[in-house]
C-alpha cells in the first residue's frame, strides 16, 4: 500500500503548488502518472471538493458552466458540510457514475475523510459499495483519502485544518481487482479472505476468496491482522484445492486436547462430589476410562499423521519428545538423550530461535492465546528443514505461573519450498527470471529511503530494444525469446550486486543503479549497456540477430524524489532517444530537454 500512498501524496503536492487546479490540469497530471501501467488494480485517482452550505449553489453553477448542464451534488438534502467528486481520472466508464457524489454524506467514507482532515495523514476507509458498481459482478470496495488545505494559511491544529480544508484527493479500489493486480496469476493458488476489522464474520468480509463459509477452517491457513492508515484488516490466506493437492501437511493439529478434556472432567467431578461419595467414585472410574480411550485415540491420530509431539516443564526445563519428533530431524529418540529444552535450542537456526523465544515469552505472559512458530532446524545429515512448532500451556499453578506446555512438531519443508516458488514467480519475469515491475517498485522504494538517509544519489535507467520487432517478424517468437534472455544476461553482467535489473514489458528493461556519483557515471554505465546489446546474438536456427538499445536516465534527487517522477522522467528521456537516431542514451533535464 505504500506505493498507492505515494501516488496520493504526489497528487496532494500537485494541489499544494497550484492554487487553482483545473479539470484539464488534473487530467494531464493523471495521464503522466500512467497508473494502469505501474499500479494495476487501482480504480482511479480523484479530487473531491469540500463545500460549505453557503457556497453550494455557486459551486453547482460553476461546474455546469464547464459543460455539464445536468451536474448536481448528490444525494440531495441539507448538511453541515458537502463534498463532491469533481475530478476523477480516468473520466470514463464506471468512473462517470461517481461524478458529483458527496462521499462525506456516507458514514463509512465520512469517518475516513474526517480522520484525514484532523490528522493531515492518509486514511483508509472501511468496506463500502463504490458508486462505480453497476449491479453486475459487484465487488466490495475501499478508498484512501488525503486531505488538502489552503496553501496560504496555517493548518497545524485540528481546528485550523478544518477551517482551511479545500477537499480531498482520493483513490477508490475494487477489492478483487486490487488483489488480482497485486498477485496476478498466483491468486489462482491462494484463497484470500479479507475482513474489515478484527472479527472474521460474514458482515465484515470484504473479499470472498473461499466458498463463503466462515465455519470451515482449511488445513493450510495463515491469519494476519494489518493496521494501515488508521484501519485494521484481517487477512486469512489458505491454499486452493489445487495447491492443497500438491502440498501435503497432514491432518489438522491437535493441541492440548487432553488438557481441555481433563479440565471439563474435573468440573463435572467436583459437581458429583457434592452429590455423594459413591456416585462420585463411579463417575471417576467412568471418566478415567473415557480419558484413557481419548488418549489412545489421539495417540493413534498423531502417529498416523506423522506429527511429532512434545511436553515441556516450563519450570524445570525437562522436555519429553515422541519418536516422530526425533525422526523429523533425522534421529532416533535414544540418540537425543538426555532431552531438555536445550535440545530444541541446539538444533534450531539462531535467527529462528530468537523469534521462537519471543513468541514463547508472549504466550507464557498471556499476550498470545497459543504459541506458533515456523523455524529452520538442523537435520542429522547437515541440511536445514522447516518445521511448524505449535503449543499451548495446559497447566498453571495457583499463582498463575505456567507449569506444563504441550505442543506438536510438523515437517513443512515441502510446503515452504512451494510457497517460496510461488513468491518468486509473483515477483519475477517468467522468461528472463529478472525482477518484474512489482519487485522493481519495492527495490526503488527501498533505495530511495536509503539514499535519503545517507544523502547519496541513485539512477533509474529505462531501456527499450531497437529492432526487436523485426527479429520476431523474421525469425519467429522462439528467436525473440532467445534475444530477450541473452540481453538480460548481458545487462546483468554490467551491474553490481547492489543494483537491480528488471524486465517491465515486452522488450523493455529498467536498471536501478545505487550510489551513483553523477550523470557521467550513469552515462558510462548506459554506454556499457549499449555496447553489450550491440554485439551479435546467435540464433537457435542459425544466423544471428543484430539489435541496439535506447536508454533514458533520471537521477535522484536531481530529477525527482519519488518513484513516480523518476520513472516518468527516465521514460521521457528514453523516448527522446527513440525519436532520434536510437542506439544511444540521454539524461533527463528539468527544462524538458535532454
Amino acid at each position: 500500500m505504500a506505493t498507492y500512498q505515494q501516488v496520493l501524496r504526489g497528487t496532494a503536492g500537485f494541489f499544494d503548488v497550484h492554487d487553482d487546479v483545473g479539470r484539464e490540469d488534473f487530467r494531464r497530471y493523471s495521464d503522466r502518472q500512467a497508473l494502469d501501467q505501474y499500479l494495476p488494480g487501482i480504480q482511479g485517482v480523484g479530487f473531491a471538493r469540500a463545500i460549505r452550505p453557503a457556497d453550494l449553489q455557486t459551486h453547482i453553477d460553476q461546474v455546469r458552466a464547464e459543460g455539464f448542464p445536468s451536474y448536481t451534488v448528490q444525494p440531495a438534502g441539507q448538511r453541515d458540510l458537502y463534498s463532491s467528486i469533481v475530478y476523477l481520472e480516468p473520466f470514463s466508464g464506471r468512473n462517470l457514475r461517481a461524478f458529483g457524489f458527496d462521499m462525506y454524506s456516507e458514514p463509512v467514507r465520512r469517518e475516513a475523510m474526517q480522520r484525514s482532515v484532523d490528522t493531515g495523514a492518509i486514511a483508509l476507509s472501511g468496506r463500502v459499495r463504490l458508486q462505480q458498481e453497476t449491479g453486475v459482478q459487484e465487488q466490495s470496495g475501499f478508498l484512501i483519502y488525503q486531505a488538502i488545505y489552503a496553501t496560504d494559511q496555517p493548518a497545524a491544529t485540528v481546528a485550523e485544518r478544518r477551517e482551511q480544508l479545500r477537499g480531498w484527493v482520493y483513490a477508490p479500489f475494487r477489492m478483487t481487482d486490487f488483489l488480482q493486480g497485486l498477485l496476478g496469476e498466483q491468486e489462482r493458488d491462494l484463497i484470500i479472505d479479507i475482513f474489515d476489522g478484527e472479527e472474521m464474520v460474514e458482515a465484515t468480509r470484504t473479499h470472498f476468496g473461499s466458498s463463503g463459509r466462515t465455519d470451515i477452517r482449511p488445513r493450510f491457513e495463515s491469519v494476519h491482522r494489518l493496521r494501515m492508515m488508521g484501519q485494521t484488516w484481517t487477512v486469512r490466506v489458505h491454499g486452493s484445492t489445487s495447491l492443497l493437492q500438491r502440498v501435503d501437511r497432514g491432518l489438522p493439529i491437535v493441541i492440548a486436547v487432553t488438557g481441555v478434556l481433563l479440565s471439563a472432567m474435573l468440573a463435572g467431578l467436583m459437581f458429583l462430589l457434592v452429590s455423594g461419595r459413591s456416585r462420585a467414585e463411579a463417575a471417576a472410574r467412568a471418566m478415567t476410562e473415557d480419558l484413557s480411550m481419548e488418549r489412545s485415540r489421539l495417540s493413534a491420530i498423531l502417529e498416523g499423521t506423522r506429527v511429532g509431539t512434545w511436553e515441556w516443564n516450563v519450570q524445570s526445563g525437562e522436555t519429553v519428545f515422541n519418536e516422530e519428533w526425533a525422526r523429523i530431524v533425522g534421529y532416533k529418540l535414544q540418540e537425543l538423550e538426555s532431552i531438555s529444552i536445550v535440545t530444541w535450542a541446539k538444533l534450531t537456526h539462531p535467527e529462528d530461535l530468537q523469534k521462537s523465544e519471543q513468541l514463547l515469552k508472549q504466550h507464557l505472559a498471556g499476550e498470545l492465546p497459543f504459541y506458533e512458530c515456523e523455524a529452520r532446524m538442523r537435520h542429522k545429515d547437515g541440511h536445514w528443514i522447516w518445521v511448524l512448532d505449535r503449543g499451548k500451556v495446559g497447566k498453571w499453578d495457583r499463582d498463575g505461573k505456567p507449569l506444563i506446555m504441550y505442543g506438536t512438531h510438523q515437517d513443512i519443508s515441502r510446503s515452504r519450498q512451494e510457497l517460496d516458488t510461488y513468491h518468486h514467480r509473483a515477483h519475477h519475469d517468467v522468461l528472463t527470471d529478472l525482477p518484474n515491475r512489482v519487485l522493481l517498485g519495492d527495490r526503488i522504494q527501498q533505495a530511495l529511503a536509503l539514499a535519503e538517509r545517507e544523502n547519496t544519489h541513485l539512477a533509474v535507467l529505462f531501456m527499450d530494444l531497437d529492432g526487436f520487432k523485426s527479429v520476431n517478424d523474421t525469425h519467429g517468437h522462439e528467436a525473440g525469446d532467445v534475444v530477450l534472455k541473452t540481453v538480460a544476461r548481458r545487462l546483468l553482467r554490467c551491474i553490481r550486486a547492489s543494483d537491480t535489473l528488471a524486465r517491465v514489458g515486452g522488450d523493455e528493461y529498467v536498471a536501478l543503479l545505487q550510489h551513483v556519483s553523477d550523470e557521467q557515471e550513469a552515462l558510462k554505465k548506459a554506454s556499457l549497456f549499449i555496447s553489450e546489446v550491440r554485439r551479435p546474438i546467435p540464433l537457435p536456427a542459425g544466423g544471428e540477430a543484430r539489435i541496439s538499445i535506447s536508454v533514458g536516465i533520471a537521477l535522484y534527487p536531481q530529477h525527482g524524489t519519488t518513484i513516480e517522477v523518476l520513472c516518468e522522467h527516465a521514460d521521457q528521456a528514453m523516448y527522446q532517444v527513440k525519436k532520434g537516431s536510437k542506439n544511444g542514451a540521454l539524461v533527463h533535464q528539468d527544462s524538458g530537454s535532454v
